[in-house]
This record gives structure tokens, sequence and C-alpha cells, in this order.
């Protein structure tokens, strides 16, 4: 039987996971055409914001978490969850784990809930408590600029929100949905929060970035997914291979690293935690960002050793782990 020919589109997706590989700061990007799944989510999107309008933040949270805890142990990702679990923090028995489950779940419907009401949570001075002390020391440093890297505990899309609390402009560099519709609805209620611009992995430049570094505002991004470009080290004792884009642009711009989360106390409710990564600063760059991109990992290591049920075990973290 003739092999058959692979199609134009085979080639060129292909081509586009060659191209990722090879440049880290390349991301997955919005598709330019509309298809009816698009719609029919942007629709479902609409709805449940509609819905979450209607009640307060606190009530809205609340039940999406009750919700997401009700219906996620049926889902794949539960299994998943619970293998990463597992092997990340062995000592755990099986009623400790499935009560990490049922919390993580909940944290993630509320921050589900909550990224529809972005601007009502942070006009609510009331709902954030600052540790920010260790950041103190290094004032002056940081009046021309900062890396912030964060990770998906607590809820991360008020990251922003934390930088900014923590006295800065800020501009985040983030991999935008496939889907273009809920892209655009998703965004319009994120940007509010963000001063000094959103911007995608697959369109920003280095340029761009120096400019706003050079101007005293801090760049800030998630970095605890498994990263197709990252490097190879052990997390959690478990080979993955961590972002290093952080510590890459950090180093290159001449601009302090800086670990952070918003973690949730209760409710609607968040603490903003911030630490500098004080690396070393040599001829060997490649060493330096090897160095500071495991610093910022060990600190992520301890922020979900401290706090597992909120952090997304969910996700393909260890791509070995079956």
């Amino acid at each position: 039987m003739p092999t058959k020919a692979p199609s134009p589109d085979a080639d060129r997706r292909a081509a586009k996971r060659e191209a990722i590989r090879r440049n880290p700061t390349r991301r997955r990007s919005a598709r330019d055409e509309i298809r009816v799944t698009d719609r029919l989510e942007l629709i479902a999107l609409k709805l449940v914001a509609f819905v979450l309008a209607r009640l307060s933040v606190d009530r809205g949270s609340a039940l999406m978490g009750w919700i997401w805890r009700k219906i996620a142990p049926f889902n794949g990702r539960h299994r998943r969850a619970d293998r990463h679990i597992s092997a990340a923090l062995p000592d755990l028995t099986p009623v400790e784990r499935r009560a990490i489950l049922d919390r993580m779940w909940d944290n993630l419907g509320r921050v589900a809930a909550e990224s529809f009401r972005l601007a009502d949570i942070a006009n609510d001075p009331d709902r954030f408590e600052l540790r920010l002390e260790g950041l103190e020391p290094h004032r002056d440093a940081l009046a021309r600029g900062a890396v912030f890297a964060s990770l998906h505990q607590g809820n991360w899309e008020l990251a922003g929100w934390g930088i900014r609390l923590a006295g800065f402009k800020v501009a985040a560099v983030y991999n935008p949905l496939t889907n273009p519709l809920a892209e655009a609805f998703l965004l319009e209620r994120r940007l509010p929060l963000y001063d000094a611009g959103l911007f995608t992995r697959d369109r920003v430049s280095a340029l761009k970035l120096r400019s706003l570094a050079r101007s005293g505002v801090a760049i800030g991004m998630l970095a605890d997914l498994h990263d197709y470009t990252g490097m190879k080290a052990p997390f959690f004792g478990m080979e993955s291979q961590l972002a290093i884009y952080p510590a890459v642009l950090a180093r290159r711009l001449g601009l302090p690293l800086i670990a952070g989360r918003v973690l949730r106390t209760e409710g609607a409710r968040f603490r903003v935690e911030a630490e500098v990564i004080e690396g070393p600063v040599t001829d060997d760059i490649d060493s330096d960002i090897r160095h500071n991109t495991l610093q910022l990992h060990a600190i992520f290591e301890r922020y979900i050793r401290q706090d597992p049920d909120q952090w997304m075990w969910a996700h393909r973290k260890w791509r070995g782990l079956r």
C-alpha cells in the first residue's frame, strides 16, 4: 500500500512545532480563523459572566468553587493530579491526597469565577494583605525595573495587581488562548490590571521589553508549566523542563529577578508575597541563567509544599510520569 503523503496542514503544524522548539520566546498565538466551536465557547463565557455579574464576588467565587469540586473528580485531569501529588508528595495518605484535590478544585473554580470580576476585586483594598518585606532592601535596584515570575497557585490572575500593590507599573508577557473570541473577551477583563500593557510572547520584541524596563516598568509572567524549550532539571525530585525565560530576560536586561505569588487566605481574599532572587552576575551568562532558573523553581517548590492545595496539579508538569 502506498504511503500517504503528508497534507499541507500537517506540514505547517510540524513547522510550527519546530519553530517553537528552536525559539523559547515564541509560543502559540490565537488563530486568525473563527470556528463554530469558538463561537459556542464565547456564548458559554458570556452566559457565565451574566450569571456571576448578578452575584457578589464572594458568592460567585464560592458557587463556582462548589461546582468544580462536584464535577472535576469525574474528569481525567483529576486522576492525573492524583498521580502527580502521589509522586511529588509520597508521604501523604490517600485520604490526605483526596483532601488536597478537593481544595485544589475549589480554588480553581474560584479562580475561574474571579477571572470575570478582576476589576471589582482589585478595587477593594481590604481583600489584600501585603508581605513584601523581602523587597525593601532592594528598592534602589528595583526602581530600574524588575522581572516578576509567579506560578499557578492561589489566584494567579491577580498576579499583575499584586505587582502594582508592590509599587510598580506592570506589563506582562503571556501565552494567549487559541480561541480568538475567548481571548478577546478575557483580555478585556485582564487589561485594566496592567497599566503598562499585556503582550503575547509570540509578538513582543526584546527591544520593547527593554524599553519598558528602562522606564522602570516591572515585567511579569507565569513560569511553572512544563516548557518544551526549557532546561531539564529535577522538580520535586522528578525530571522536568523548567521555564528559563524569566531568568533569560532578567539577566540580559540587567534586572532583578523576583519570585512571587498571590495566595488565597480565605474566600476571595489574598496575600501578596514576593522575594528577590540574588543570583550571580558573571561573564558566563548561560551559567547565571541556569543558576537563577534553579533558584526560582526551588522557591516555587517551597511555595507548593507550603500550600499544595492551591497549586494546579492537573497540568502536565512531568511528561515522563504516567
